[in-house]
């Protein structure tokens, strides 16, 4: 028993002597703090941020929500790494938040909305020398406006064009200080059903809109259905047809792969009761573990275990493939050790045996008393010294009938 306790207690002294190694080649755990940026505090990214930090505080994190103007803040600050991750309106990205940034889902659609009270307006070029709005400084609305007009004759040479943000706009346009405004917003916004509840006001729907879609690849046609927003209302009144980006989450490059694991987790959960999260409609890389989460879904051992118990578990297997590797061939050699340890205790006496039973033959009487008396000793020594294992007694009980047989060879003298 003892030897047994000796031999596991060096296995496990070489085990914790292999992880404390291989340790030091694993990548630490990942921070447990975020920071997302959103639009204003009465606009949908906002709403969305507010039930990831609710969800992500229930598993250890703790999230900030830093509020901007809309995306083109936000990518500023993804960007320069003052936040860890954004909502980002489809469309906007540049060539360098392609090539520094990654996204982790679209989460909805945010439609081109385009209010106005004249009902004829059916074209972009029917704004020419009117006073119209196309989202404040530093929104995803004003890029995005900015790009489909300058594929048309509208500029600001030959009309008025302001940077409100989609308040003022409202009431501008509701006091006759502004003829048009263009928003990107979701369609569940409050503010758009009450402005699709307005009588006052009507949607422009543009023509072309297959057209918009080839000419801008991140746009696509959405089409809204009468009472879709609001059966009981019947938010819209009918049928609407509109352009729209998608908005989606996007964080740094290298942002650790288990957060960005936990995020996606977290956005395909809100995603079952509103929007959606999908791989695709994105303009900015997709980032490889959120594809992998959004493919594959859950790991056996995020089924199993609290997400952080399975993510240290899943950053701990680099340890197992090396400790394996040193470690079966090494209890493969114990055991043999083991072996030839517990019987080197009985086969050691044999020497001692072998040497006196070679004697027999030309030793006189006198000698051979000696000799009886030196195996007796030998039999004593045996019993005092000699602890084997019960599956080596065989072996144990062997010599001691050799002894016996050399013993009584030896009074027959």
């Amino acid at each position: 028993m003892r030897e047994w306790i000796k031999i596991w207690l060096f296995i496990i002294a070489i085990s914790i002597a292999l992880f404390w190694v291989t340790f030091q080649f694993v990548k630490p755990a990942p921070k447990k703090s975020l920071t997302i940026a959103t639009g204003r505090i009465d606009g949908t990214y906002y709403e969305y941020a507010t039930k990831y930090k609710e969800l992500l505080e229930n598993e250890g994190v703790n999230v900030k929500i830093i509020q901007t103007a809309g995306s083109i803040e936000t990518l500023k600050l993804l960007k320069e790494k003052k936040v860890d991750i954004g909502f980002v309106q489809g469309g906007i990205a540049d060539q360098e938040a392609k090539k520094t940034l990654r996204s982790i889902a679209s989460i909805y659609f945010e439609p081109l909305w385009i209010f106005a009270k004249d009902k004829n307006i059916s074209y972009i070029d029917d704004f020419k020398g009117k006073n119209i709005s196309i989202g404040e400084i530093g929104s995803g609305t004003k890029a995005l406006v900015e790009k489909i007009l300058t594929k048309t004759n509208l500029t600001d040479t030959n009309s008025k064009i302001l940077y409100l943000n989609m308040k003022d706009s409202i009431q501008k346009l509701l006091h006759d200080n502004l003829d048009a405004f263009f928003a990107v917003i979701s369609a569940e916004s409050i503010m758009i059903k009450e402005m699709l509840k307005n009588p006052q006001i009507s949607v422009v729907e543009l023509k072309r809109v297959k057209a918009y879609t080839k000419e801008f690849p991140f746009l696509s046609e959405l089409k809204i259905y009468e009472g879709e927003l609001d059966l009981k209302q019947n938010i819209p009144s009918k049928d609407i047809s509109l352009l729209s980006s998608v908005a989606s989450l996007v964080t740094q490059k290298d942002l650790d792969d288990y957060l960005v694991r936990l995020i996606s987790v977290q956005v395909v959960k809100v995603s079952l009761t509103k929007g959606f999260a999908s791989s695709k409609y994105l303009d900015i890389p997709i980032h490889e573990e959120a594809k992998r989460y959004l493919q594959n879904g859950e790991s056996w051992l995020e089924k199993i275990f609290p997400y952080w118990v399975a993510s240290n578990i899943d950053r701990l297997k680099i340890l197992l493939i090396p400790t394996l590797t040193l470690l079966i061939p090494l209890l493969k050699g114990f055991f043999p050790l083991y072996k030839w340890r517990s019987r080197s205790k009985i086969y050691r006496w044999y020497d001692e045996l072998n040497e006196i039973d070679k004697k027999i033959d030309t030793i006189s009487k006198d000698e051979a008393k000696e000799y009886i008396d030196q195996i007796q000793k030998l039999q004593d020594e045996i019993k005092e010294h000699t602890k084997v294992p019960l599956s080596f007694m065989g072996e144990y009980y062997e010599l001691n009938i050799h002894i016996d047989y050399v013993l009584n060879k030896l009074k027959t003298i």
